[in-house]
């Protein structure tokens, strides 16, 4: 069995490296996400491990969602700190193994999903009268097709979901750019004011808002009668955060929106 690894912590990748050997399991140690990726178009590894590394992970499993869904399971070594299962799945690993100086669990986890097919990635959802479809990049709304481009497509995609929870800045980046960093926050900002223009259709009975979470990223509520079907805190914020939902300066007139180019 052969495996590739992203850790931060390097005594603990090299700890579960030497134990998984000595059951005949080989595991590469990846020095950056890239070179992660660049490995597995190769085509020759069982499973991914990665390290439950608070915000790096997300950041990781973003750009493993866009670029080889579906591919090979991904396991999820977590530890005394971190996000935990939940958010480990939620945000798109195959499993969660706790690792406490024995690969017990580990390697049972590896065992269950090494060899097994992974689950196709999800090709279209449904979101209150939006409808989207990743086949043909499109976007439709009670049946009507909304002209977005493909950043704009997959800014979309992200934002629909995860509908009612927010979605880091970085992982956008990730997901939307193919990267987490050297996206400026004003080329973010920008293209979900217009995605936010184009789905409402510049009007204002709009069946979703996105909220911009001041220092933390975006969210997407499917509203209800005008109103968001969720109350923010169910999503661990803080009831005193300031949400924002307009382009910073687009009401003071500070350039045209429409200006800008795709990065």
């Amino acid at each position: 069995m052969k495996l590739v690894a992203l850790f931060i912590n390097k005594i603990k990748q090299a700890a579960i490296a030497k134990e998984l050997d000595a059951h005949g399991v080989e595991l590469a140690a990846m020095q950056s996400i890239g070179s992660l990726l660049h490995t597995l178009k190769r085509g020759d590894v069982q499973a991914v491990l990665l390290e439950d590394a608070d915000t790096q992970l997300i950041d990781w499993l973003a750009m493993l969602q866009m670029r080889m869904a579906g591919v090979v399971p991904v396991i999820v070594v977590g530890g005394a700190s971190g996000l935990g299962m939940a958010e480990a799945l939620a945000h798109g690993a195959t499993d969660y193994a706790e690792y406490t100086g024995s690969i017990d669990q580990l390697l049972a986890r590896l065992r269950a999903r090494v060899g097994r097919s992974c689950a196709p990635a999800k090709q279209g959802m449904e979101v209150g009268p939006y409808a989207l479809d990743s086949a043909s990049s499109s976007v439709l709304c009670d049946g009507v097709e909304i002209n977005l481009t493909a950043r704009e497509f997959a800014l979309a995609w992200v934002l629909f979901s995860n509908v009612g929870r927010v979605v880091s800045a970085s992982s956008l980046a990730a997901r939307v750019w193919g990267r987490s960093t050297d996206v400026c926050k004003r080329t973010l900002e920008q293209h979900v004011y217009r995605l936010r223009r184009k789905l409402s259709g510049n009007g204002t009975d709009s069946a979703i808002r996105i909220h911009a979470v001041y220092s933390i990223g975006y969210r997407l509520d499917l509203l209800t009668h005008g109103r968001s079907a969720w109350p923010a805190t169910d999503f661990g914020l803080d009831a005193g955060m300031r949400l924002t939902s307009e382009l910073p300066g687009a009401r003071q007139g500070n350039g045209s929106v429409g200006a800008w180019g795709e990065r």
